[in-house]
């Protein structure tokens, strides 16, 4: 059984990198295709603020996401507890 290397994408079709399709058993030259997967070669290079998205025929260059810097527990804790004063009424009744 040989392999063969696919390029795999997210759900909104961003590049995610590279994985393996492996050969039917049972028809020789045909590969089984993981899902979110095309075996269309990525782009070689791209710019800094671009990242490779499948748009179902072709790979674009488009945007990098920007990634939000996640909030730490106490500081979600603290604004849960300031937007539900209740809530912390509760924890300071004796």
């Amino acid at each position: 059984m040989t392999e063969k290397i696919v390029y795999q994408y997210d759900a909104s079709g961003l590049y995610l990198g590279t994985t393996i399709a492996d050969e039917s058993p049972l028809e020789q030259g045909v590969f089984h295709l993981p899902a979110h997967c095309t075996e269309t070669t990525v782009p070689a290079t791209w710019a800094e603020d671009q990242h490779p998205r499948w748009d179902g025929l072709t790979w674009q260059l488009v945007a990098k996401p920007k990634l939000t810097v996640a909030e730490s527990p106490e500081q979600k804790l603290a604004d849960f507890l300031k937007n539900n004063p209740d809530v912390l009424n509760l924890i300071h009744a004796e």
